[in-house]
């Protein structure tokens, strides 16, 4: 009883809203007597998107979430969002290979995280690529044409260094040479057009100053573009701490040798802090901290954070989920989609014996409202990650 007042009272504090909790028959088409679903579940390309089929509403409904996930408008290189949009692929999820081949169109960037450069490894500094899909890259460069080119940017992460590493780096610059070497050397063997970095966190959390970090950052940066090798950093948002790990004087240094920097705008929430994934105003925040004129034209290198993962919340404690656990808890959940008017996303509570849980998933609706604050302040798109949400979510992009 404790663990659920605590995880109500938690919840209720944090979205604020004016949304009444409770719950309401299903349509009777959902389920039958063995609670089994009778949705008509349609599946691959359709002749109208999700606009044309008004479902980006406020108001959605279980069915039509059920019924209509699984398909995507016919014309998969229509773009309706003309920033940069960069999608993450991760090997644990083989989904995402065949949703970037399938929405190729869509996105100017793919980022597969497939390299590691752990601590220990400083002799050398090579990239482990054991999880390099050689067929995948050669499918995705077939896509490419003269209309439309999407880059293959992987993410190498640097893991485990310690601080006396990383201060040698700084200082050593054979090190740094080799390290830069190493990962020129990979792109041209795997035909990689850039790097998304994450260092930055890594480095930061080791207690280095951020001048050491931002001078490293700058090295790697200016040699792999005099490679036409592209660089995009990993930043972490505002969290509301009285020192932030990535303010705005860091982007002002970084800014030139930068191509574009992947704003973490998601896991605003957590299993100690249950809540929406990422309130839209916080975003808006985050954004304008960085780059607080509108007529500056570094807003574009902006990269929003969106998820098309959500989390379910539990008295046990619960974690993230992804589309398909989604669909399954829609199925037999007998309620109404909740809207939190302040986050803008939307939510469900559901009951069992062990008390409330709460479900926050994106929909269409509150995607695209992330959409329009992009397109708004004139940032681009970062989406973690491909595979993880429902394939009619493309229709957006």
């Amino acid at each position: 009883m404790i663990m659920k007042a605590l995880l109500t009272v938690t919840i209720t504090l944090l979205i604020i809203s004016d949304a009444t909790f409770g719950t309401l028959s299903p349509p009777k088409e959902q389920t039958n007597k063995k609670g089994k679903s009778k949705v008509d579940v349609k599946k691959g390309s359709v002749n109208q998107d999700v606009f044309e089929r008004g479902l980006v509403v406020k108001d959605p409904k279980s069915i039509d979430i059920l019924r209509s996930s699984n398909t995507y408008y016919k014309d998969t290189k229509r773009r309706r969002f003309h920033g940069n949009v960069l999608g993450y692929i991760t090997p644990w999820n083989e989904k995402g290979l065949e949703i970037s081949k399938t929405f190729h169109g869509k996105f100017t960037a793919f980022s597969p995280v497939w390299l590691t450069i752990p601590y220990g490894n400083t002799s050398e500094f090579s990239p482990g690529t054991h999880d390099v899909r050689k067929d995948w890259i050669k499918e995705i460069r077939k896509q490419n044409s003269a209309n439309h080119t999407t880059k293959i940017i992987p993410r190498v992460f640097f893991e485990n260094w310690i601080a006396e590493d990383i201060i040698a780096l700084q200082t050593n610059s054979d090190k740094r040479i080799r390290l830069i070497s190493a990962l020129i050397d990979t792109a041209k063997n795997f035909r990689f057009d850039g790097y998304v970095l994450e260092i930055w966190n890594q480095f930061i959390f080791t207690g280095v100053d951020a001048r050491v970090v931002i001078f490293i950052i700058k090295s790697i940066a200016k040699k792999l573009n005099n490679h036409n090798l592209s660089v995009i950093l990993a930043v972490p948002p505002i969290r509301g701490m009285k020192v932030e790990l990535f303010h705005r004087a860091h982007f002002d240094e970084l800014a030139q040798d930068v191509e574009s920097f992947s704003l973490m705008t998601y896991d605003y929430s957590s299993v100690q802090r249950p809540g929406p994934n990422s309130p839209l105003e916080w975003a808006r925040h985050c954004i304008k901290e960085l780059v607080p004129n509108d007529d500056d034209p570094r807003r574009s290198q902006i990269l929003l954070g969106i998820n098309f993962y959500g989390n379910s919340y539990t008295p046990e404690g619960g974690g993230p989920i992804l589309g398909s656990q989604y669909l399954e808890m829609l199925d037999s959940f007998k309620g109404k989609i909740q809207w939190d008017d302040r986050s803008k996303e939307h939510f469900f509570e559901t009951k069992t014996a062990a008390g409330s849980s709460f479900v926050f998933y994106p929909t269409l609706y509150s995607l695209n409202k992330r959409i329009e604050l992009a397109s708004e302040l004139g940032t681009g798109i970062s989406i973690w990650e491909l595979g993880q949400g429902l394939n009619y979510f493309y229709d957006l992009l």
